[in-house]
């Protein structure tokens, strides 16, 4: 019996662990709001520091529309209702900004220079180009 016991704990301690998604709280969907909040103010120094590129602005809109999407089907996935689906939507739309033609802000361009904005951007690497959905706590829903 004790043989038994140790060689199912063995196996059992051998299987990979599975992760649960876990439920969308008042206080989750305020982590959501917050993510997509942050998303918003990442894209709006990204669609900055790259203003001055030829032919972005329809990819801008197009990026922004299809990482919000995704997000929201992961939303929708985790037992959303239709106001929060908006809420998420809204959070996003609200506060992405893109710049005018011939914007100039020193502030901006220096953290675009710190963060080395444009070669995260066209390498797709670093955080501030992670899509919405990849982000906690959209990582962790269904």
């Amino acid at each position: 019996m004790i043989a038994s016991l140790l060689a199912c704990s063995i196996v059992c301690g051998a299987l990979p662990s599975i992760a649960i998604a876990e439920p969308l709280t008042p206080v989750r969907f305020q982590q959501v709001l917050a993510t997509a909040k942050a998303y918003a103010a990442d894209r709006t120094l990204i669609f900055y520091c790259i203003r001055d590129e030829p032919g972005m602005l329809p990819f801008n809109y197009l990026v922004v529309h299809t990482e919000t999407e995704a997000a929201l089907n992961k939303l929708k996935a985790a037992g959303s209702e239709a106001k929060q689906n908006a809420e998420l939507v809204e959070a996003v739309m609200a506060n992405v900004r893109y710049p005018t033609t011939g914007a100039s802000d020193a502030a901006m361009d220096a953290e675009c220079q710190s963060k080395n904005v444009r070669q995260s951007y066209f390498t797709f690497s670093g955080p501030l180009i992670t899509p919405l959905d990849r982000r906690p706590p959209f990582d962790s829903l269904k």
